[in-house]
């Protein structure tokens, strides 16, 4: 398994059910759906549980959905063209979401839901709700910029105020960690309460390059370049080795890194 794209994945549905407002969204969408009774669920099931029912499968629904495509895209669709990405995100997060809603329907409703009509209509409903999973996620996904900062190559980076002074040396590397930002330096590291953006936006003293969503180094610090599997990995001054996405290749290829 691809630990790069499952540790992505699992530090993004962090950051995304971190946010309380999205968890009460989709309760709130459970409850709606709950009142509404849907594709007939309203006569299968008492009203006591209904809403209840509909909590749990928009829930599992979106968990499934958003953890499947955001492992797929950042294991095979990082650097492809969007319509390519669609297709590897929405495949098999379609078809995990309808396995495990049809699993749910048949312990919630017995065999009804094991003939081959019933299993066809809850794929082609689980296709429709992981579509629209995967467009909004690449709709809003922060735009891939991996432009070399090219600083004077003088001065203290701002970022390392923030860095206790036994750790405040020679900048290194930036290192997304769930909301935080590992500040890299030669003496040590340091975990701060920002974007990674807004960490770069600070290091812009030096030169520097975003090697992956997750990754930023400072171009003096890149001590080799390994290569394995037609993947790049660049390993740091200290021993430290972070990968390079295909999304930002190109610029780490012109940077002479890749």
């Amino acid at each position: 398994m691809n630990s790069t794209a499952l540790q992505h994945t699992l530090r993004e549905l962090r950051r995304q059910f971190g946010n309380w407002r999205l968890a009460a969204v989709l309760v709130l969408v459970g409850i709606v759906l709950g009142i509404a009774g849907p594709f007939g669920t309203f006569a299968m099931i008492s009203p006591a549980f209904l809403i209840a029912y509909w909590v749990v499968v928009v829930l599992l629904s979106y968990v499934t959905g958003a953890a499947v495509s955001e492992f797929a895209d950042a294991a095979w669709g990082q650097g492809r063209p969007r319509w390519q990405r669609v297709l590897i995100m929405l495949l098999p997060a379609g078809a995990a979401t309808s396995i495990v809603v049809s699993l749910l329907n048949t312990a919630i409703f017995g065999a009804i839901y094991v003939d081959l009509n019933s299993v066809l209509a809850v794929t082609g409903q689980c296709y429709l709700v992981t579509a629209s999973i995967v467009m909004a996620s690449l709709l809003f996904e922060r735009p891939v910029t991996a432009a070399v900062e090219a600083g004077p190559g003088t001065g203290t980076p701002r970022i390392l105020e923030r860095v206790p002074l036994p750790q405040r040396g020679k900048l290194l590397a930036l290192v997304v960690d769930d909301h935080y930002v590992d500040v890299v330096t030669d003496r040590g590291t340091t975990l701060v309460l920002m974007r990674l953006a807004d960490a770069i936006a600070e290091s812009t003293a030096i030169r520097g390059l975003q090697i992956h969503r997750s990754h930023w180094v400072a171009l003096d610090a890149v001590a080799r370049t390994h290569r394995t599997a037609g993947k790049v990995e660049l390993e740091l001054s200290n021993g430290m080795r972070l990968p390079v996405s295909r999304g930002y290749l190109p610029a780490a290829r012109e940077a002479g890194l890749g």
